[in-house]
């Protein structure tokens, strides 16, 4: 936990290499001399703030992407490497375990020691393993490694754009622009099935990997000349950029230019020290609450395409189109539920000055979504089960989507404020909950539906989600006091 006083909620749209005289003291209030004594929490201009956003949007796109644009072409792959829909889905799995843990990684190193290093060098292994996927002969255990090794690169971008919006972002605007930013991860599964089937069902499958190396290469050169660090242990609100142009020297690693008293480094990440965050009940409650969501979305995610072509008689080409509903929905869910939730925040501190809303506020918002996922969890398996008109299987699984994401917002949005020193570690610490949650239903949502008939296996998930509002309440209650308490045991260390 961090120690010093808060900064101000200034903009960071504010120019701050001229600081202009106002009454009452130097720059006004929420500047330099200003009464208070506060300060903009990040210098970027306008136009770099939009730009590094706009960088790491687009990065977040490429790890659900390549998950999505899979998914299509699942049957066409089933045949080709001659294996059943178990193993198949098996493939699925595996990168989704990979995302899961993997950011661990990437992040608190992030945290530690700067944004774009990593960013460099994951999105490097991710190429690489496209390339091969895309060139190297058919072999079922080739597929399985280069997926792992896939989803390892793959598994930075989600939890480092968390941390830089965190870094550039004071709370009043976090919200939304976590979901600006979330709609890179959200765009992958509305786009990703549409170019799967597109790809897979006009050219060789292969071209599915090798359409992710070459766009990602054009991504990693305007990284590279473009996105600045942000890590505010090294570059504090970003003063260092101020005179700089947009597009900038390429280099891989930017050198600390603030006092490390004022903007202290975390220490170097161990798993120890990763595992001592579970001790904290709030961040396994709301990472939980998001896994069991993301779990039961992605049971309909991997059954989507084989329902609609053996039940309603879709080409491939179809079956991605089909994806396009639930992904818009996810992208509407992460814009409205951010705003909304900002909103709330605002109105909040309107309406109480003297008291700041605390991160556990935002956490009420999660309930509409966990009922408005379940229901469409609920509906899509008895509409598949009784053969519904396609368009009303949609509709349920564009429901289950929108109530995944408005969840999914309001608990990156809380753990990025909980956890100020480490935003991007508490983000992959939920991704270690979530991804994992992901990969088991995958491989099991196959045989429970022979089991237990589709009706009756997405009932279950939905009442399973449904258990998600008893955390959610006991938060509101119990969260605040719980994180203070946490709050003074880390400042006793310091």
């Amino acid at each position: 936990m961090e120690s010093r006083a808060p900064e101000k909620d200034v903009p960071s749209s504010e120019p701050a290499k001229v600081v202009p005289l106002r009454p009452g003291g130097p720059g006004g209030p929420g500047r330099p001399g200003g009464p208070g004594g506060g300060r903009p929490y990040s210098v970027f201009s306008v136009s770099r703030r939009r730009l590094t956003l706009t960088i790491v949007t687009i990065a977040g796109f490429f790890g659900p992407l390549a998950a999505g644009i899979y998914l299509p072409a699942l049957p066409i792959l089933q045949r080709e490497f001659k294996t059943s829909v178990t193993t198949i889905n098996a493939t699925v799995s595996v990168f989704m375990a990979v995302l899961a843990v993997a950011p661990l990684f990437w992040a608190s190193w992030a945290d530690y020691g700067g944004r774009k290093p990593l960013y460099l060098v994951s999105l490097l292994i991710y190429m690489a393993a496209n390339i091969l996927l895309a060139a190297l002969p058919a072999n079922l255990a080739a597929l399985f490694i280069l997926r792992v090794v896939q989803g390892f690169g793959a598994a930075s971008v989600l939890s480092l754009g968390s941390g830089t919006v965190a870094d550039i972002t004071p709370p009043k605007g976090r919200a939304s622009a976590m979901s600006i930013v979330l709609l890179g991860p959200q765009l992958g599964p509305v786009l990703g099935p549409l170019l799967g089937g597109a790809i897979s069902g006009n050219a060789s499958w292969r071209w599915i990997f090798g359409f992710l190396a070459l766009t990602c290469a054009a991504l990693y050169i305007i990284l590279l000349f473009c996105l600045p660090e942000t890590l505010r242990s090294i570059v504090g609100p970003g003063t260092v950029y101020v005179d700089k142009p947009l597009i900038l020297a390429p280099r891989w690693r930017q050198p600390a230019v603030v006092d490390p008293k004022e903007f202290p480094k975390p220490p170097p990440p161990t798993l120890l020290s990763l595992l001592k965050l579970l001790q904290y009940p709030p961040i396994v409650v709301v990472s939980l609450n998001s896994a069991l969501l993301f779990a039961a979305y992605y049971a309909i995610n991997v059954t989507y395409s084989r329902f609609l072509e053996d039940d309603y008689g879709f080409s491939t080409t179809a079956v991605g189109c089909a994806y396009l509903a639930p992904g818009f929905s996810l992208v509407a869910g992460s814009l409205i539920s951010g705003r909304v939730s900002d909103y709330h925040r605002s109105q909040f501190v309107k309406n109480n000055p003297d008291n700041p809303p605390h991160p556990e506020h935002r956490l009420h918002l999660q309930i509409p979504g966990v009922l408005i996922s379940l229901s469409g969890i609920l509906m899509y398996g008895w509409f598949v089960h009784y053969h519904i008109h396609v368009a009303s299987v949609i509709i349920a699984s564009s429901l289950a989507a929108f109530g995944m994401t408005w969840v999914f917002i309001t608990t990156t949005s809380y753990l990025t404020e909980s956890f100020k020193k480490t935003p991007a570690t508490l983000v992959a610490l939920a991704s270690l909950f979530r991804n994992p949650a992901a990969a088991v239903a995958a491989v099991v949502i196959d045989p429970l539906i022979k089991e237990m008939g589709v009706g009756w296996c997405f009932t279950g998930l939905a009442i399973m989600e449904f258990c998600c509002v008893a955390g959610i309440a006991w938060l509101m209650v119990a969260g605040k006091g719980l994180r203070e308490k946490l709050e003074v045991k880390e400042a006793a260390k310091a």
